[in-house]
C-alpha cells in the first residue's frame, strides 16, 4: 500500500541550521560545510557549534560560536554533524533532547566497517526514531536544496537552481555528478547523499521529490534497496507523474562485493532490480553518461505527442546512424507530408534529400537549416526533431546553433494542441563545434556527441509520454480469494497441506508426483502422473491413465531437458518396442508417446537399467508414468517457468526455454510477483524465441493465453506459499494441443 510521504521540510527547507563541529579551517569537513552554507546564500539562521572557539570568544566565519549542542535553541530544524563516529552518538542524544527535527550525519565508520560499526548505526537509528527525528546518513556527503539556497554538504561547487533532483548512496558519485552537471549548465532542485540509509532511504526521498513542485525529473544512483515492496510502491506512484531514472551499481559479482564493502549492504539480484524498475515505471540506465544524456532531455524538453521523429542533417553518414538507432527504438521515421515535401523541395538544392532523414547537404548555411527545421516542425506527423551537424568546410556551427534555438523557442514550434515539440541537437566533433554546443546548452537545447545518444534520449521522452497516457494497470487478483480473467485458475488448499507436511517431515525439496500434486492443487495445468516402481506397475498405470503415455526417470536429481518435446526420446523405441539408445547417456531420462504396453515395459527397463549402470550412486525410485499430450503432428516446445524468492523484492518469476542453453544465452524474462496480466504478456514477448511460439518457420503455434494463465498461477502460488523459497516447473510442454506441466520441483526454506 502507498504510504504518506514523510515530512522532510526540516531537512530541505529548514528555518535554522546548526553545524556541529564547525571549523574556521576549510581543510576540515566542519569548515567546508559551513563555508558552503554561507557561500550558497542560505537565508536562515546558522549556528556553528565549536566548544574551543566559544571558550576563546572567537567567531567562526563571522558567526558567533556556540559552546555546545545543549545551548542550541529548542526545536531547531536541522543539525549537520561533522564529527568522528566516536562522538556522533553522544551528540545525537543531546540533539534529540533539544527536540532537533532533522539531522545529517557525515561520518563514516558505521555498518560498512563490521560488527561494532553496525551496532553503532543501530543505536544511531534508535535515537533518531525515538525522538521522531529525520536522519540522513551516516556516511553521507550531505544535501543541497536550491529552493532555500541550502548547501549543507562538503561537496565542491554550488549548483544553480533547476528542475533536476539527484540522490545517491555514493558521496563520490554526488561529487562527480555535481561537477559534470555544472559543465552542462544543468540546474538542480535537490541533491541528496543518502549514505548508509539508516532511516532515510530511496523510497522516502522519491515520495518527497514526487511532491516537490520544483523537481521536474528525478535521477538516482542505487547500490541496494532494503525494502523492495515499499520502493516499488513509491516508484510507481512517482513515475506516473515524473520521470525517474536510476543507475543501478553492483550488477556483477565484483560490483556486488564492492557494494558490500562500501555500505555494508547486499547488492541483490540484477534480474530482480531490472524487473522492479520496469514494473514500477523506473527507467534504468547502465552508464553514468547515459544518465546525464537522458536527464538533459527530460529537464529541458517537453514530451513528444507521438513516436514520429524527423532527422535533419548536413551529411548522410550521421543521418544513417540516427536512422539505425531509431529502428532499434520505439520511435518511427515518418515520411514528410505532401505539403512538407513541396516546401522542402522549394528551399533545398536539387541534390538534397527531402525524405526522412532530410539531408540538406554539407554546404548548408544556417538559413537553410532554419527553413528546413521550420518546415519539419510544422508537419503534423513530426513529434520530435533531431538536428545533426558535422563541421564541414562550409558549415556554420555557431550560426546554426542560434537558428536551432530560435526555431525551437519560436512560434513555429507548436503542435496541433499548441504545445511545443522537443528538439535535440548533435553537433559532431569537438573544437570546431564547441561554441555552438555551448550556445545550445545555455539555451536548454540538449546537445549530444553522437546521434545514437540523441535518439536514445528522445526515445526515452516518448516512452515516458506513452506511460503517462496509459491507464493504471488493474490490480491483480492472483493473491486474493477471488480470481478473474487470466488468474481464474482454481485453487485448492491441498497445495498448502502438501507443502506444510513436507516441511514437517524435514524435507528441503519436493519432487516427482508429490510436487506435481501440489502444482495441480495450485491450479497449474499438470499432466496426469503416477509413480511406477516396477515395469508391471508402469504397465498398470499406463492402462489407468490411457495410452499414449510418457516415461520419465524418477530421481530427486534434476534431469536435463531437450529443446522440443516432439520426439524427445532421443531415439526411443522403434517399431515393436525395440530399444534405441542415444549416444549421450543423459538423453535417456525420458521416453515420449509410448503407444503400447510392450513399449511401456521396455522403456521402464531401459531407463532404470541404464541409470543403474551409468550412475550407480544415484537414487532412482522408478519411473513417472505420465499422460502424453496430443502434439497434433506439429511439434511443440519444452519450456521452464519458475520463481526464486529475492531477499529484497520477494518472488521473482522467470520464463524461458527448458535446458541450459536459454539461460546461458540470457534468453529468460523476469517479473516480480504479484503479476498483472500485462506483466505476463510482456514476459512472453520479451524472449527472443517468441516468434517461434507464434509459428515462425512453420513451427507449432502455442496458445499465449494459456501460457499467461500459467504465469499468473505460478505468481499466486509464490505469494500464497511463503514457505517456498523457489520452484521450477520443467518441462512445461507447450504446443497446439495446449500447455501442460510435466515436471515440478519445489524448494522449501
Amino acid at each position: 500500500m502507498s504510504q504518506q510521504p514523510l515530512d522532510l521540510t526540516p531537512l530541505f527547507e529548514p528555518a535554522a541550521v546548526a553545524v556541529v563541529g564547525a571549523s574556521r579551517s576549510q581543510a576540515k569537513v566542519g569548515g567546508m560545510v559551513l563555508s558552503n552554507l554561507l557561500e550558497a546564500g542560505y537565508r536562515g539562521r546558522v549556528y556553528p557549534v565549536n566548544p574551543g572557539a566559544a571558550l576563546q570568544g572567537k567567531d567562526i566565519m563571522g558567526l558567533p560560536a556556540v559552546a555546545s549542542s545543549a545551548e542550541l535553541p529548542d526545536g531547531l530544524d536541522l543539525a549537520v554533524i561533522c564529527l568522528p563516529r566516536e562522538q556522533v552518538l553522544s551528540e545525537m542524544r543531546i540533539l534529540a533532547d533539544k527536540g532537533v527535527r532533522a539531522a545529517v550525519v557525515l561520518a563514516a565508520g558505521f555498518r560498512e566497517t563490521g560488527r561494532l560499526g553496525f551496532e553503532a548505526e543501530m543505536e544511531l537509528t534508535r535515537i533518531a526514531t525515538d525522538a521522531g527525528m529525520v536522519l540522513l546518513g551516516p556516511n553521507s556527503l550531505g544535501l543541497i536544496s536550491t529552493s532555500c539556497a541550502l548547501n549543507a554538504s562538503f561537496a565542491i561547487g554550488q549548483p544553480k537552481p533547476g528542475g533536476v533532483a539527484f540522490f545517491s548512496q555514493s558521496g563520490a558519485m554526488c561529487v562527480a555528478v555535481l561537477d559534470w552537471a555544472m559543465s552542462l549548465n544543468m540546474g538542480f532542485s535537490r541533491f541528496i547523499s543518502l549514505g548508509n540509509k539508516a532511516l532515510l532511504d530511496e523510497s522516502a526521498v522519491l515520495r518527497h521529490l514526487g511532491a516537490d513542485p520544483g523537481t521536474k525529473v528525478i535521477l538516482g544512483y542505487c547500490e541496494s534497496v532494503e525494502d523492495g515492496a515499499e520502493f516499488m510502491a513509491a516508484a510507481a506512484e512517482v513515475s506516473s507523474r515524473k520521470p525517474v531514472l536510476m543507475l543501478k551499481a553492483g550488477s556483477t559479482a565484483a560490483g556486488a562485493r564492492a557494494v558490500s564493502a562500501h555500505t555494508g549492504a547486499i547488492s541483490g539480484s540484477p534480474a530482480a532490480y531490472r524487473a522492479a524498475f520496469r514494473q514500477s515505471g523506473v527507467l534504468q540506465v547502465d552508464e553514468a553518461e547515459q544518465l546525464f544524456g537522458l536527464a538533459q532531455a527530460f529537464a529541458t524538453q517537453p514530451l513528444p505527442g507521438g513516436p514520429g521523429l524527423a532527422i535533419l542533417t548536413n551529411s548522410g553518414g550521421p543521418g544513417i546512424l540516427a536512422a539505425d538507432a531509431c529502428a532499434r527504438s520505439s520511435l518511427t521515421l515518418p515520411r514528410p507530408s505532401t505539403e512538407t515535401l513541396a516546401r522542402l523541395t522549394e528551399i533545398l538544392p536539387g541534390f538534397a534529400s527531402a525524405y526522412n532523414p532530410v539531408d540538406i547537404l554539407g554546404d548548408a548555411p544556417a538559413q537553410r537549416y532554419r527553413a528546413a527545421l521550420t518546415a519539419l516542425l510544422a508537419d503534423t506527423q513530426t513529434h520530435a526533431v533531431l538536428v545533426l551537424l558535422t563541421p564541414t568546410a562550409l558549415a556554420e556551427p555557431e550560426a546554426t546553433a542560434r537558428t536551432i534555438i530560435e526555431a525551437a523557442n519560436g512560434p513555429e514550434n507548436a503542435g496541433p494542441d499548441g504545445k511545443p515539440k522537443p528538439v535535440a541537437a548533435c553537433l559532431m566533433g569537438r573544437e570546431a563545434v564547441r561554441a555552438g554546443r555551448e550556445l545550445l546548452q545555455a539555451a536548454n537545447i540538449p546537445c549530444y556527441d553522437f546521434p545514437e545518444a540523441a535518439v536514445e534520449a528522445l526515445d526515452a521522452l516518448y516512452l515516458h509520454f506513452r506511460r503517462t497516457q496509459e491507464d493504471p494497470p488493474p490490480a491483480t487478483s492472483c493473491d486474493g480469494e477471488e480470481s478473474r480473467g487470466p488468474c481464474d485458475a482454481p485453487w485448492d488448499e491441498e497445495a498448502r497441506f502438501i507443502v506444510e507436511a513436507a516441511k514437517t517431515r524435514g524435507l528441503i525439496e519436493i519432487t516427482g508426483v508429490e510436487a506435481l500434486e501440489a502444482a495441480h492443487a495450485a491450479g497449474l495445468p499438470v499432466l496426469t502422473t503416477g509413480l511406477a516402481r516396477t515395469s508391471d506397475e508402469a504397465v498398470r498405470l499406463a492402462g489407468e491413465i490411457g495410452l499414449p503415455v510418457s516415461l520419465l526417470l524418477a530421481t530427486p536429481e534434476p534431469g536435463p531437458a531437450a529443446g522440443t518435446w516432439a520426439g524427445a526420446d532421443g531415439g526411443g523405441l522403434g517399431e515393436g518396442g525395440q530399444e534405441g539408445y542415444p549416444a549421450a547417456p543423459d538423453m535417456l531420462s525420458r521416453f515420449a508417446r509410448l503407444d503400447s504396453e510392450t513399449q511401456v515395459r521396455h522403456a521402464f527397463l531401459a531407463l532404470t537399467s541404464r541409470a543403474a549402470r551409468l550412475r550407480p550412486e544415484a537414487y532412482v525410485t522408478g519411473c513417472l508414468v505420465q499422460a502424453a499430450p496430443d502434439r497434433q503432428d506439429s511439434g511443440g516446445f519444452e519450456l521452464v517457468v519458475g520463481f526464486t524468492r529475492d531477499p529484497q523484492f520477494g518472488p521473482l518469476l522467470s520464463f524461458g526455454l527448458a535446458g541450459v542453453s536459454s539461460e546461458l544465452l540470457g534468453d529468460v524474462s523476469h517479473r516480480l510477483a504479484p503479476l498483472a496480466p500485462q506483466d505476463a504478456r510482456e514476459m512472453l514477448r520479451e524472449v527472443r524465441f517468441y516468434p517461434l511460439l507464434r509459428g515462425a518457420r512453420g513451427g507449432a503455434v502455442v496458445s499465449l493465453s494459456e501460457l499467461e494463465r500459467l504465469l499468473m498461477a505460478v505468481s499466486r502460488l509464490a505469494l500464497r506459499l511463503p514457505m517456498l523459497v523457489g520452484a521450477e516447473f520443467s518441462p512445461v510442454l507447450a504446443g497446439p494441443g495446449g500447455v501442460f506441466v510435466a515436471g515440478a520441483r519445489l524448494t522449501l526454506g
